[in-house]
């Protein structure tokens, strides 16, 4: 078993600083010594070794107090080790011995842990201690006042206390959890209802949308067919308009072809006057032509020599303006030239002056480098010597504070201590003024208790007959009440008794002959009823007694010859009917059981679950039937020949022939009412002799309550002469205590100002010995801070940040002109560019146009000789034209002749090629039209298709009506939703979706109801089989430890949770009474009592008790360190105790004690509690 097996301590609390090893062993080891000697620190180590962070809990008030010096920094570390016996493996390590070490150093208090030499975390330590119950603030260690706190719980704290040590906050966790899954459950719920309402709201929506749609639907229907009449009337009245175009088309075309016949009889005539003519024209068309041919070639010959003086005349302005531009071409060329050799020259002077500035600006970069480093390195040196002397500062501005304080202190300290010295005189001439008014207040006191004493002799005299008086009172009342309730009790039961007895001697059944022959049960050798010789658990209760029925009530008797002579006695006397089971059959009986297969539903013959000091009487009475889980089971196990019965009660005959129910019946019993009745005659004598003395005790208490009236009023006046004479002698005694008190004040108040006056002596010494050790070290910081001079490097970096300045104000100046010049360059390269473009442009424009100025003028010169042949021609044929005229004879009339006849027919011809021009014109209009109206009734016809119908409607008005429902469709699908059918349709489905996600959420919640259930359940389960557990070790350590009686008792049984834990406690000769009622000394039995039992639940492998027996009386010490001893045997037990009692039971004794402010540990081992091979080893 796992126990403690060594404990190292150094550095903590009273533990000086050196290794303090103090051995463990198994079983109970007492730890004692006096009062202050460190005893408790061993514990105190013990919990600071295994994690404990709590100050509090370690009796200190903050973590440096731990430190075994703590005012003194140069020993600041505590290191405790606990090794740990792990034979058995209880810690989960392959190692024999395990052993944590914890250490903490420092102000900052942090710790380390160390598990068998290597370093792991606080974690690590408390899951391995958590494994073997043994980690802290658990119920294993207990620390002192913890009885107190026990003893003081009330009720609710029990039942917490009892739940976190069973750990039921993991039901609560689970049912919060739960708790958390329902309310979600819930919100998912309504979020499912809202939904829904959201949906069916959506629906009546769409449901109205639908309609629109379907009466939009229904509209564009009716205005199809009125607009299929609409267009069957159109092309009705295009077919008409068609036939008619037809019909007049048809009569033009007959009237132009007479029109064209006359028009051709009229051509001919007109051609045969042509050829009339054109011989004629023959005849002089030799001359006529000479003359055209003249004509022709003067035309020509105007028209070249018009267009060669145009040519001329271009030609020569193009020369003129080509000799302009020439020269201006050069002239440019030559002012560019010269421009751009001016700015050429500037361009190489730029980029020399730019690759010298380049040059001085990588210098001045190169000394600004150098610049820069120095000042780096100045100013490296400056801060160290700032950071010195800052530190220095800092120290000697502490140092000169604390002495400012320190003198500070020690003026004010001799300042309390002059005021010390006043008030110490002051109060001593106080003092003797009043010791001697004391002293006459104690004469005056002395007379007044004299005279009191004689009337409180009277007075006690008279409380003692009233005492009497009221004793006899209350005694004769008392039994009167309880006499009178008696009466009426009695005569009530009597009543009751009575009526049943007849009720039962009437009734004449078988509890009546049970009755009867329970009398005389040895004389027929009546070993009982059946039902009171079998035994059965409470869950069975129903299917026993649906199966025994009526033979429950039967007699067992020892054998056939006895159940002979109970019936012959039934017949002599003519008892009702009676069952009679000898035990001799019975013992002779063989059961033939049948196999019922491998169901799992079958729990066997119900004989197996009922059992009786007569073996075989079970299997008498049951051993046919069988025991099932449910009727369904029991029904099909009767059909197949078996006589079956379910746990609900539910019975069933061989072949299912018959069924019997039992859901809760009891086994009625009248057999007790019948047998007393013989016994309630007696009681009712009893009844008439009891009234006669209740009457006599009447009159004697009528007497005593007149005697106790006088004395009570004797008894009144002697209190009030007292109650004055006690006031006077109450304020007296009053004043005079007062005037103690403030002599004891002015006693204490004189040695509080002695003892303060030495303490601010010792501190005012203290203050000055801290000053003669500040002014020093003042003085040697000032010194060190004086040695400090950073000047000389100060100046040399100004000096440098003046040079650093100029240089980069010089390599500013440098870039800034290196800057200009870049500029200037890059203006004068695009000029120089710019330049060159236009040289070439000029180069190329003089070349096109010196070749353009020749072709010119070699065309000047061929147009001058054109035009002049040209003139010499246009002269002579216009003289031989002139000659052709003259020639010409009276052929003009002739002409003219042919001409009028010509003209008359053409005349005739183009009135009727004008008339047959209109009739085409309107035969093209009315072909056009039939084209019209024949593609118009096409596209009726394919509009009446579209619509839906082949054939023409019947011929109707219905325009109007298209007209209002145009109105009326527009309006509708202004607000149609197109997709309302649809919509309409996936939101139904959707309702449908969420009705069954609705039901399933409705089936979630059932099933996180009842897992909620189960929880309760179980918690409730846990909880009270520890509380079982807890009450059956309250009731035995109790009785063991006091001889009186403990019980736990729930406050609400129906519901635990809601109520607490009642601990009821009656010590031997007293009565039963909650255990914060108890007295002090009780209380603390109590409380270790509930601790032990509360310890059990979870058992650890060791405990740390600190004086749990401190207020314990000699005797209960002696009992509990029995009880201690007893449990030490499974657990180790290490215990703080000053008990004499408790110290001799233990096998192993540490003695503490403390030398020069350091606790010393010695070992002794207790003769009494060695075994014998023990000691007999030793001593060899």
């Amino acid at each position: 078993m796992v126990h403690i097996k060594k404990l190292e301590v150094y550095g903590f609390k009273s533990f000086g600083f050196r290794n303090t090893v103090v051995h463990f062993e198994n079983g109970l080891v007492a730890i004692t010594g006096p009062n202050g000697s460190g005893k408790s620190n061993i514990l105190d180590a013990i919990m600071f070794a295994i994690g404990e962070n709590s100050p509090k809990a370690m009796r200190v008030d903050k973590f440096q107090s731990l430190f075994h010096d703590s005012q003194n920094p140069g020993h600041r570390l505590v290191r405790v080790s606990i090794t740990f016996d792990n034979l058995d493996r209880g810690i989960p390590m392959d190692e024999d011995t395990v052993t944590l070490t914890r250490e903490m150093e420092g102000l900052t208090g942090d710790s380390q842990y160390l598990l068998n030499g290597k370093k792991v975390s606080k974690t690590a330590i408390m899951e391995l201690l958590e494994v073997v119950l043994s980690a802290p603030n658990k119920l294993n260690i207990v620390q002192q006042g913890m009885i107190t706190r026990i003893s003081e719980l009330n009720s609710e704290e029990r039942r917490k206390i009892i739940e976190d040590i069973v750990g039921l906050s993991y039901f609560d966790e689970k049912k919060a959890e739960a708790m958390k899954q329902l309310d979600e459950a819930d919100r998912r719920l309504e979020v499912a209802f809202a939904r829904m309402g959201e949906i069916r709201k959506r629906i009546d929506e769409l449901e109205a949308e639908r309609n629109d749609q379907l009466r939009y639907e229904q509209i564009g229907s009716e205005l199809k067919r009125f607009k299929a009449v609409q267009i069957s009337n159109n092309i009705r009245i295009v077919r008409n308009k068609l036939a008619t175009s037809t019909q007049i088309l048809d009569g033009n075309n007959q009237r132009s072809a007479q029109l064209t016949k006359q028009i051709d009889e009229l051509r001919q005539e007109i051609e045969g006057l042509e050829t009339e003519k054109v011989k004629f024209m023959e005849e002089v068309d030799a001359a006529n032509k000479a003359k055209a041919q003249i004509a022709t070639r003067t035309a020509a010959i105007v028209h070249d020599s018009e267009r060669a003086k145009a040519m001329l005349g271009e030609a020569q302005r193009r020369i003129a303006d080509i000799e302009r531009r020439l020269p201006q071409i050069e002239s440019g060329r030559q002012e560019i030239s010269g421009r751009g050799d001016g700015m050429k020259t500037e361009a190489e002077r730029l980029r020399a002056e730019k690759e010298q500035k380049q040059a001085a600006l990588e210098s001045l970069k190169t000394r600004l480098d150098g610049i820069n480093a120095d000042v780096e390195r100045i100013t490296a040196v400056i801060a160290r010597y700032t950071g010195a002397r800052q530190k220095l500062e800092s120290r000697l501005k502490r140092l000169s504070s604390l002495k400012s304080a320190m003198e500070l202190a020690s003026a004010r300290t001799e300042e309390k201590i002059n005021t010390i010295t006043y008030k110490a005189s002051s109060g001593d001439s106080a003092m003797a003024s009043l010791r001697a008014e004391i002293d006459a207040a104690r004469t005056r006191i002395s007379d007044m208790e004299q005279a009191l004493k004689s009337d409180g002799a009277r007075l006690a005299e008279i409380s003692k007959e009233i005492d009497s008086l009221r004793e006899v009172k209350t005694t004769l009342e008392h039994e009167l009440a309880g006499s009178a309730t008696l009466l009426s009790k009695a005569d009530s039961m009597a009543i009751k008794f009575e009526e049943r007895a007849s009720i039962a001697k009437h009734a004449m059944n078988e509890d009546f002959a049970i009755a009867e022959l329970t009398k005389d049960s040895k004389k027929f050798g009546i070993r009982g009823l059946v039902r009171d010789l079998i035994r059965y658990e409470k869950s069975y209760e129903r299917p026993v007694l649906a199966a025994g029925a009526e033979w429950m009530k039967a007699f067992v008797v020892d054998d056939v010859r006895a159940m002979i002579a109970v019936a012959a006695y039934a017949k002599e006397k003519k008892l009702p009917r009676l069952r009679i089971i000898p035990l001799d059959i019975v013992n002779r009986y063989r059961s033939g059981r049948k196999n019922t297969g491998s169901d799992r539903n079958v729990i066997g013959n119900l004989s197996g679950v009922v059992y009786s000091e007569y073996e075989r009487l079970p299997e008498f009475l049951f051993s046919d039937t069988i025991l099932v889980k449910n009727s369904s089971s029991a029904y099909m196990l009767a059909r197949q020949g078996f006589r079956a019965v379910s746990v609900e009660g539910e019975l069933f005959e061989p072949a299912g022939g018959s069924m019997a129910l039992d859901f809760g019946s009891k086994i009625s019993d009248l057999t007790k009412a019948i047998l007393l009745g013989s016994s309630v005659e007696g009681l009712r004598e009893m009844l008439g002799k009891l009234a006669k003395v209740v009457e006599k005790k009447n009159a004697q208490l009528r007497e005593a309550s007149e005697r106790l009236a006088a004395a009570e009023a004797e008894k009144i006046k002697l209190d009030l002469n007292i109650s004055n004479k006690e006031s006077r002698l109450a304020s007296e005694q009053e004043a005079a205590r007062a005037k103690e008190r403030m002599l004891s004040e002015l006693v204490s108040r004189a040695g509080l100002l002695e003892s303060e006056g030495q303490s601010l002596a010792t501190e005012l010494a203290v203050f000055r010995r801290r000053l003669e050790l500040i002014a020093p070290s003042a003085e040697r910081v000032s010194a060190r801070l004086a040695t400090i001079d950073e000047s000389a490097a100060k100046a040399e970096l100004a000096s440098i940040q003046v040079e650093r300045n100029q240089v980069v104000k010089q390599a500013d100046g440098a870039n800034i002109e290196l800057s200009q010049i870049s500029t200037a360059l890059g203006g004068i390269e695009s000029k120089l560019e710019f330049d060159r473009r236009q040289l070439d442009q000029l180069e190329e424009e003089k070349t096109r146009l010196s070749m353009e100025l020749e072709q010119r003028k070699k065309q000047v010169d061929e147009l001058q000789s054109k035009s002049q042949s040209l003139e010499a021609e246009l002269k002579s044929l216009r003289d031989q034209e002139q000659q052709i005229i003259d020639a010409s004879g009276n052929a003009y009339g002739v002409l003219q002749e042919y001409e009028r006849k010509i003209k008359t027919r053409s005349e005739d011809e183009r009135r009727l090629t004008k008339e047959n021009n209109v009739l085409e014109r309107e035969s093209a209009l009315l072909k056009k039209d039939v084209s019209d109206l024949t593609e118009k009734e096409a596209r009726l016809t394919n509009d009446l298709v579209w619509l839906g119908y082949k054939s023409l409607l019947d011929s109707m008005d219905v325009e109007a009506a298209i007209i209002e429902l145009s109105k009326e469709y527009e309006g509708v699908k202004s607000r149609i939703n197109l997709r309302a059918d649809e919509a309409y349709v996936q939101v139904m489905e959707g309702y449908r979706g969420m009705s069954s996600r609705r039901n399933q959420l409705e089936s979630e919640r059932n099933s996180i109801v009842s897992f909620i259930e189960q929880i309760v359940k179980e918690k409730k389960e846990m909880f009270m089989e520890a509380y079982n557990r807890v009450d059956s070790d309250i009731r035995a350590t109790f009785a063991r430890l006091t001889g009186g009686t403990a019980h736990l008792e729930l406050e609400n049984p129906d519901d635990v949770f809601a109520g607490g834990v009642m601990l009821l406690v009656a010590f031997p000769g007293k009565v039963a009474r909650e255990s914060t009622a108890l007295s002090g000394g009780e209380k603390t039995i109590t409380a270790t009592v509930f601790l032990l039992a509360l310890q059990s639940l979870k058992p650890s492998p060791f405990y740390l008790m600190d004086e749990v027996d401190a207020h314990l009386d000699a005797q209960n010490t002696e009992r509990l360190s029995k009880v201690l001893t007893e449990r030490s045997q499974n657990s180790q037990i290490i215990m703080v105790t000053l008990k004499d009692s408790t110290v001799a039971k233990a096998s192993l004794i540490y003695g503490v004690y403390p030398r020069q402010g350091v606790s010393q540990v010695v070992k002794y081992r207790n003769p009494s509690q060695v075994p014998l091979a023990q000691i007999a080893a030793e001593g060899s």
